[in-house]
């Protein structure tokens, strides 16, 4: 609230609007007007903006008293929502405003209450507010009003802005308007010429009617910046931290200041960014900083003055021998020298031999040993090879002082055939291939496994792969699927077994490639299926497990129920229409269970070819289950498979058997 008469003042200057009434002469009003709606300034919030439309009739009751009934509509943000709500209301509002025929400008104020409709919140409001008319015509006025609305709940008190329009009901007159009534607007901008600064160009009220491209208020004939928006108080110029200095001229335009944009806080006249002693007046000389006591006279202040009562220029420190190093520092401080000896002199060598004097034991004598002339060196084997450069100096050799018995060019403590010429390692290598014939599988012929041909790069010699042009890590053959049976002798190359290379999962001796029911041992005589005995014609019933819930068994007996109902076109994996019901019963079912998983099998009788009956239990299935899956219930819960004509629960001799054989069964999985 206390910003209330500073948003109400504002609001006044700068926008707003209402209804107006009208005087004696025309007594009958209509007005529109277009409001901006605020519920967040006045709870210390940031603008919570919406806006509505307001249509109003008014009525002159007495001179200057008028009385109006707005009706509004609008989209607003309420305090405690981050979205936009609709509100709608009306008002019962009395008006001190005196329209007076010459009078081109007529201010008003008002006040009334309201009805506000909320969703599950309409209330009670008292409006209070002022504005000003702008005649455009005899009958007609431009207005700007603003409004603080005080709610009877919590958390409802808004103000609004807005502009609005005024028109007089009268009878059409054929003469024309008086003189004095002609409201002239040559560029045709919606400010009159009398209020038009620039009234031969169009544009908009805020600028007095002056062309203002970016919009900011300020008309482009004044704007130093007409395409960047600013401040009145820049001259149109963005004023990014506010503190009257246009960036473009503002030192430092994020932060503010007085001094050329930049803050000054020990008002010395030097900006902090400038100011080595923001805090402390100072001198532009000694960077913003004051003067600092100097004991020496030497020009550096005594806190930096490494010697305070003694004159210098280096870090205020005197140099007697002016060798460049300060005294402070100089173990010779009287005699020049140098700064790897500390400032004193560096010593002679008088021979020249790199050596100092005072370290040289022979200073008149150049020489490399310590300064000296080198002794002659020992050669104990007396191979003219001195023994700090012989490899062998016990032993007298040609090769660098070692000797060399083959003459490989290999010292014999190097060579691994010292007795047989080499060039590998000083051993011979016939084929060239990098493996000394002592070492070489095939010592005549070049190879990279032992010294023998590889062809195929498996790393198994030639010799000893039994696919020497295939690689392979089986004895040299390949073994795609890692069964321990080589491609070449695998009746399954591509999947791995212990049967000739074939996977039988059933281990019942018939490979699962030619096994019809892979996984439930069988004959050979049965295609790999048990042999067959002659059921019963009746249908066999899984028992549920004893300790099973009474709703599970129930489920159980329901899918099996399902399964029988379920029926197919013949021959074909299309479901008949009745069907669809059976499926949706199972549907509900899944629905109802969601830990419930569904296993769908499909089967045949034994008429007509294996693999066609196969593919039909299988594609019948199918169709149960995309029917499923069709209907919501996902994927992952549902799995389904074939069987052909295995697994029957009846006789294939009979047409009845072979009716019960022909099925989908329903199993029901919990996870």
């Amino acid at each position: 609230m206390r910003k209330l008469p500073l948003l109400l003042l504002l609001a006044f200057l700068c926008t707003g609007w209402n209804v107006s009434a009208q005087n004696q002469a025309f007594k009958n009003a209509i007005q529109a007007k277009l409001n901006f709606i605020d519920y967040g300034v006045l709870y210390d919030n940031n603008l919570k903006l919406g806006q509505g439309f307001e249509f109003a009739y008014a009525r002159n009751l007495a001179p200057a008293l008028n009385i109006a009934v707005p009706v509004r509509l609008g989209t607003v943000k309420l305090p405690e929502s981050t979205t936009n709500s609709i509100t709608a209301g009306a008002d019962l509002q009395f008006r001190l405003e005196n329209f007076k025929s010459e009078a081109k400008i007529v201010p008003f104020a008002f006040a009334g209450a309201g009805y506000v409709y909320e969703k599950d919140n309409s209330h009670v409001q008292f409006p209070f507010g002022a504005g000003v008319h702008f005649r455009v015509s005899p009958y007609a006025f431009l207005n700007i009003q603003a409004e603080f609305r005080k709610a009877l709940i919590d958390n409802r008190d808004n103000l609004q802005l807005g502009v609005g329009y005024v028109y007089f009901l009268h009878q059409s007159e054929n003469r024309p308007a008086p003189v004095e009534l002609t409201l002239q607007d040559l560029d045709k901008d919606g400010t009159i010429d009398s209020l038009d600064l620039c009234p031969a160009l169009p544009g908009p009220p805020v600028a007095m009617g002056c062309p203002d491209a970016d919009n900011d208020g300020v008309g482009d004939e004044k704007d130093e910046c007409p395409e960047d928006a600013g401040t009145a108080q820049t001259n149109g110029c963005p004023d990014y931290d506010n503190d009257g200095f246009a960036d473009k001229n503002d030192e430092c335009p994020t932060e503010t200041g007085a001094l050329n944009g930049c803050p000054d806080t020990d008002e010395d006249g030097i900006a902090d960014k400038d100011d080595k002693c923001p805090n402390e007046k100072g001198k532009t000389a000694n960077k913003g900083c004051p003067d600092a006591p100097d004991a020496d006279g030497d020009g550096v202040p005594d806190a930096d003055d490494l010697c305070p009562d003694a004159p210098g220029q280096f870090k205020g420190c005197p140099d007697t021998d002016s060798d460049g190093i300060a005294d402070n520092e100089d173990k010779c401080p009287y005699e020049a020298g140098v700064a790897e000896r500390n400032g004193c002199p560096a010593p002679k060598d008088s021979d020249g031999d790199g050596v100092t004097d005072d370290a040289d034991p022979c200073p008149t004598v150049a020489g490399t040993d310590n300064g000296c002339p080198p002794a002659k060196p020992a050669d104990s084997d007396n191979d003219g090879y001195p023994d700090n450069t012989d490899a062998c100096p016990n032993e007298a050799g040609k090769l660098n002082g070692c000797p060399d018995s083959d003459k490989d060019g290999v010292a014999d403590k190097d060579d691994m055939c010292p007795n047989k010429a080499g060039k590998l390692n000083g051993c011979p290598d016939a084929d060239n291939d990098g493996v000394a014939d002592k070492d070489d599988k095939c010592p005549n012929t070049a190879g990279t496994v032992n010294g023998c041909p590889d062809g195929d790069g498996d790393g198994i010699a030639d010799k000893d792969d039994k696919c020497p042009n295939v690689a392979g890590s089986l004895n040299g053959c390949p073994d795609s699927d890692g069964d321990g049976i080589a491609d070449k002798d695998d009746k399954c190359p591509n999947a791995a077994g212990a049967l000739n290379g074939c996977p039988d999962t059933d281990k019942d001796g018939i490979a699962d490639k030619d096994d019809k029911c892979p996984d439930v041992a069988g004959i050979a005589g049965n295609k790999g299926c048990p042999e067959e005995k002659k059921p019963e014609n009746k249908p066999v019933v899984k028992k549920p497990p004893v300790d099973e819930k009474p709703e599970v068994t129930e489920a159980r007996e329901k899918l099996a129920t399902a399964a029988r109902a379920v029926q197919f076109e013949s021959a074909k994996a299309i479901l008949k229409d009745a069907s669809y019901d059976v499926l949706d019963e199972v549907v509900a079912l899944m629905r109802k269970n969601p830990s419930y998983s569904l296993s769908i099998s499909g089967y045949t009788d034994d008429v007509g070819d294996d693999e066609a009956n196969f593919k039909l239990s299988q594609d019948r299935a199918k169709a149960c289950y995309d029917y499923l899956i069709f209907r919501g219930i996902k994927a992952e819960r549902i799995r389904y498979a074939g069987f052909g004509e295995a697994r029957p629960i009846a006789s294939n001799d009979t047409a009845e058997g072979r009716e019960q054989n022909r099925r989908v069964e329903f199993e029901l999985i919990l996870e």
